[in-house]
């Protein structure tokens, strides 16, 4: 490994990996949007589900 000329880079650089390492991750959170007739692209049994709301104003 090349050494560091500049400590204080070498320092920031470890914490804010320390940091992104060490933070919880967000809560994985599901919702139940019903479909009904609405149009879909896919299998209603899809693993991943991307629902887009439009507001055309």
């Amino acid at each position: 490994m090349r050494r560091c000329r500049f400590p204080f880079l070498a320092i920031l650089s470890a914490a804010v990996i320390l940091h992104a390492v060490a933070s919880p991750s967000a809560a994985e959170t599901r919702f139940d949007v019903p479909v009904g007739d609405s149009q879909a692209v896919g299998p209603a049994n899809a693993p991943v589900t991307l629902i887009e709301f439009v507001d055309y104003q």
